[in-house]
């Protein structure tokens, strides 16, 4: 990628016109406040859908922005309907939750393909999955709601009841491995872009972690002055431009083909 593509693809928006489609984790936000002061940078620009500006990844570093009154953001604004962004989810594992009753939602054991079937049809909220002997025993939490907002209530129903109980999240093409390390895996449905976008442009957030993407040519380390987000839109495009010129003249970027693992 050209460094006139890579300017051009960063834009200088104001927060409030932003939309948030999940629901941030009080612990990592706090966190992430702090370290954004610490720093007085803005790291990675917000990735945000072109159409309803909907924040797809940088929810937590919006409400950062919101919650220190900064009133612009650097953003990604990316063409979400194309092919190449891929909406996925995280799946939530554990080692020492099991299969009991979590407030109110009780398991039923059921086969795997018949358990994923009912998540996709959102018959139900989660499938737990663990191995034992090298098996799969699975047990499927019912949900007495049968839409995405109804789905979405129930998760964070569930979710809300794990809270401090050992539970870490898991990128959905990877839980199989997490499997096959003693962990249990909370497998759910995986939104659609259409429910994603609904979600935010309702004013109806998920619960945090629902949606993982997967976005070509993302821009990091963008590392911009949060004083320059409290200038005029115009004012701050001329100096993240200006800068971006400067760094890119160096050589200052290098596109990863391979995954990698970042660092925070």
């Amino acid at each position: 990628m050209l460094p006139e593509e890579i300017i051009s693809r960063l834009q200088i928006l104001p927060v409030d016109k932003l939309l948030s489609h999940e629901e941030t984790i009080p612990f990592n936000l706090q966190r992430l406040r702090e370290g954004m002061l610490n720093m007085g940078r803005l790291v990675d620009p917000l990735i945000v859908e072109g159409n309803h500006y909907i924040v797809v990844d940088g929810n937590h570093r919006k409400k950062v922005l919101e919650l220190i009154k900064c009133p612009n953001a650097a953003c990604q604004v990316v063409d979400y309907n194309s092919p190449e962004i891929v909406a996925g989810s995280w799946f939530p594992v554990s080692k020492i939750i099991g299969h009991g009753e979590i407030n109110g939602f009780k398991p039923e054991l059921v086969d795997f393909d018949a358990g994923m079937a009912a998540i996709n049809r959102m018959d139900a909220t989660f499938l737990y999955v663990k191995k034992n002997d090298g098996k799969r025993e699975c047990y499927l939490y019912d949900s007495n709601e049968r839409s995405v907002q109804g789905v979405i209530s129930q998760q964070r129903k569930f979710i809300a009841a794990t809270e401090g109980r050992d539970m870490q999240y898991v990128a959905d093409d990877r839980w199989e491995q997490y499997l096959n390390q003693g962990y249990a895996v909370f497998c759910r449905r995986i939104y659609t872009k259409d429910e994603i976008i609904s979600a935010a442009v309702e004013g109806k957030p998920m619960p945090p972690k629902s949606t993982r993407h997967v976005i070509p040519d993302r821009i990091i380390r963008l590392n911009l002055h949060l004083g320059w987000l409290s200038e005029s839109p115009e004012v701050c495009k001329e100096m993240m431009d200006a800068s971006l010129k400067r760094r890119l003249g160096e050589s200052s970027i290098r596109r990863y083909t391979e995954p990698v693992i970042v660092l925070y």
